[in-house]
């Protein structure tokens, strides 16, 4: 039975303990912030919608997806709308990947790194023109954040820079 990229977003999303975020500070919380907005500019350039940079919204971007997103359960556990936003557009492209849609399964890892930042007990938030994450602001205007060169966000790289072995 093959299990869909939108089932296999929700048990993640479920298993994330949404209370806790940002109790502990990780050096691969800012790398994978970083990522997040490389990927995220280079698709907001490509797909530009109706959004607050760096938080997609890929219903405005896309499409929106047959399925209906608001109503799925977890989401009532994410109180900060800024999370929540950003849960709800990875969901989204999960919902559009099952689809077939051709833009969304392109752009199949766009929320990869913002996902294992929250499985990570990380979060950010945008304030203007920057984001702001482990007590660290990082500017998101006026930089070309897509011509970045990609960074690996494996979990043997990220465990890495926690445990300090790692640049």
């Amino acid at each position: 039975m093959n299990v869909g990229y939108l089932s296999q977003a929700i048990k993640r999303i479920s298993l994330i303990d949404w209370g806790c975020l940002g109790e502990k500070e990780f050096m691969s919380q800012s790398y994978l912030c970083r990522e997040y907005l490389r990927r995220a500019t280079k698709f907001l350039k490509n797909y530009p919608g109706t959004c607050i940079p760096p938080f997609i919204m890929i219903s405005n971007s896309i499409i929106e997806p047959q399925e209906n997103i608001e109503m799925i359960e977890i989401l009532n556990e994410i109180n900060n709308s800024y999370h929540k936003a950003l849960v709800t557009s990875y969901l989204e492209l999960c919902a559009l990947i099952d689809e077939k849609n051709p833009i969304a399964m392109d752009n199949r890892d766009l929320f990869e790194p913002a996902i294992k930042l929250y499985e990570r007990g990380g979060f950010f938030y945008r304030r203007e023109g920057y984001l702001y994450i482990n007590g660290n602001s990082i500017i998101i205007a006026d930089v070309a954040w897509d011509e970045k060169e990609p960074l690996n966000i494996s979990d043997e790289i990220l465990d890495a820079l926690d445990n300090g072995s790692a640049e």
